[in-house]
């Protein structure tokens, strides 16, 4: 996941060093790159619950990939607003919603597991909880510097 961001950076800053005329990308264009990463990183978490969710047999397990699965579908149609806010120039708005209501929606799944400690966490769902987490701080970060 984390390498699919790393790849769309260099291949961005490839492009960008070999045109013949220079491109840029102001701060609103970059924080629109960065939302759909981190929407595209909340979609992959999605899909992994639901897979893990329709695989698991009856158990506390399977109720808490269902309820990760609810709130991280939550978390990603979010970030619809959060490219609306953009678009209205409305840079704080957009902060807010990725602070206040994506990341706790996103974090509660790792709350789960934490109160439910002889429950482990799937790996890929910790590693997409991580992927998330990671895209939403860069998508704060730029959103501060506007």
């Amino acid at each position: 996941m984390m390498a699919s961001f790393g790849v769309f950076v260099l291949i961005f800053i490839f492009t960008l060093s070999y045109q013949p005329s220079p491109l840029t990308a102001d701060a609103p264009e970059l924080s629109i790159i960065a939302i759909s990463c981190a929407k595209k990183e909340a979609n992959l978490l999605y899909e992994v619950l639901s897979n893990q969710y329709e695989s698991a047999p009856k158990s506390p397990l399977k109720t808490i990939l269902g309820d990760c699965a609810e709130r991280t579908l939550d978390a990603r149609n979010d970030f619809g607003s959060v490219l609306q806010s953009v678009s209205a120039r409305n840079y704080g708005g957009a902060k807010g919603i990725v602070i206040n209501l994506i990341q706790p929606l996103v974090d509660s799944c790792t709350a789960h597991f934490s109160d439910l400690p002889n429950i482990p966490i799937p790996a890929a769902v910790a590693a997409g909880i991580q992927q998330v987490t990671f895209n939403c701080k860069n998508v704060v970060a730029i959103l501060s510097n506007i």
